[in-house]
This record gives structure tokens, C-alpha cells and sequence, in this order.
């Protein structure tokens, strides 16, 4: 598959495009999973943020158990609700951070600063099996990935089966990926150019009746 790269540069966050894929890759100095309300623009030292796991129930108040399985906030193990979709599972802390089967995630924080269970889609370079119910399930796909030593998030620049996403992951050569959660509502996320501004994604999907229902944000601090 070729690839054609248009590079962006911006102080804060760093954009790729190729055909089919938007990537951004923050730099930062912290990650966290902030759960509850999503972050704010007004907070500076915010780079990146957007829907990390699943959310269970339409709830008007937040519950860490109505997020899949167990995840890590600001160094501390909260319990989610078991989900079987997940295969998979990302945690970071002190600048490290790894990828994972969910059979290896951590039973406790030690030492992780924040993490995470969801579908994951490639691992060590390797694609993972696809059911056959979601290989042609079609929509705008998004993933937290490692990609040359670097994290970025990856999504679809167009609705497109999943198949075909995992495939436009693996040619642009992610080493590692895992799903992020999407949908209207859920699928709104915002970052910050090279001038400092939000630059917002899916900014109508805060119409969206889904979109007070969201429960956990993969963010990234300066």
C-alpha cells in the first residue's frame, strides 16, 4: 500500500496524513487517564485527549465500575466492570510505558502512573485475529500505536470497514496498537497547534445525546 506523507509541524502536537490515516504524536511529559469529566481547554499544560476505554451504561453520574475492566488513574487501580471485547491493555509511567495482552496486565498500580484495557489490534509488529462479526463492521476508527519508538494516536481520515483500518495501521508500520473507544459523542477529542490553539475533532458530536455519557479520556500534559 503506498503511502503518501503531508508533515505538519507544531509545537505541541506533530501531524502526519497519509491517504487514508490522520496521526498525531504529542510531546509531552506525563500521560494520565482522567476519568470523569474530560479535560478542559482552558487547561494549558493539556496537549491530547480522547476517549481511551469503553464505557458500559448510559449513567448520569460517573462510576468508575461503568468503565471496562480495571484502569489505573493518577497512580491509583480502580475497578471497572469485566468486559470480553477487550484483548488487550496499555499502561505508562515515568516516561515508560508497554503494550499488552490483557492476561499480562498489572493486578495492581505498582509504580504505573495510568492505564488501560481495550481491543488490541497489533502487537510486537504482529496483527491480531479479527472477528468475523467486526472484520467489516464500518465507521471512523481511532488507536493509541507506537510507531518508531514514538506514541501517536491514529485515526481513519473516512468511514471504512475495520479490516481495512487494521491494514492501513500495518502499512503505515505501528509496531503496536490498540483501539480507543469511538461513536458519536464518544468520538470527540481536541489537541492543541503549533500557535497554542484547540483544534477540536468531531466537534459535533458534543450535540450528540450520547456525549454526556462519556467516562474516561487518554490524555497527554506538556
Amino acid at each position: 500500500m503506498a503511502l503518501v506523507l503531508l508533515q505538519i509541524c507544531c509545537f505541541a502536537v506533530h501531524v502526519e496524513t497519509t491517504v487514508n490515516l490522520n496521526v498525531y504524536y504529542p510531546e509531552y511529559t506525563k500521560i494520565d487517564l482522567v476519568c470523569g469529566r474530560m479535560p478542559k481547554a482552558a487547561q494549558k499544560d493539556v496537549e491530547f485527549c480522547c476517549e481511551a476505554a469503553f464505557t458500559g451504561e448510559l449513567l448520569n453520574e460517573f462510576k468508575h465500575s461503568n468503565i471496562a475492566d480495571n484502569h489505573i488513574c493518577n497512580g491509583e487501580m480502580k475497578k471497572g466492570y469485566r468486559c470480553k471485547a477487550n484483548t488487550g491493555g496499555f499502561v505508562w509511567g515515568k516516561g515508560k510505558w508497554k503494550f499488552m495482552r490483557k492476561t499480562d496486565y498489572p493486578t495492581t498500580a505498582n509504580g504505573w502512573s495510568m492505564g488501560f484495557y481495550q481491543l488490541l489490534i497489533i502487537h510486537n509488529g504482529e496483527t491480531r485475529p479479527i472477528g468475523s462479526k467486526m472484520r467489516k463492521s464500518k465507521t471512523i476508527y481511532r488507536a493509541l500505536c507506537e510507531k518508531d519508538g514514538k506514541l501517536c494516536i491514529i485515526e481513519s481520515k473516512k468511514v471504512m470497514t475495520y479490516e481495512f483500518f487494521v491494514k492501513c495501521l500495518s502499512a503505515y508500520k505501528v509496531t503496536h496498537a490498540l483501539y480507543l473507544d469511538m461513536g458519536r459523542g464518544w468520538n470527540y477529542a481536541w489537541y492543541r497547534d503549533k500557535d497554542g490553539k484547540v483544534k477540536e475533532i468531531f466537534p459535533e458530536s458534543k450535540l450528540a445525546p450520547s456525549y454526556k455519557y462519556r467516562t474516561n479520556w487518554i490524555t497527554f500534559y506538556k
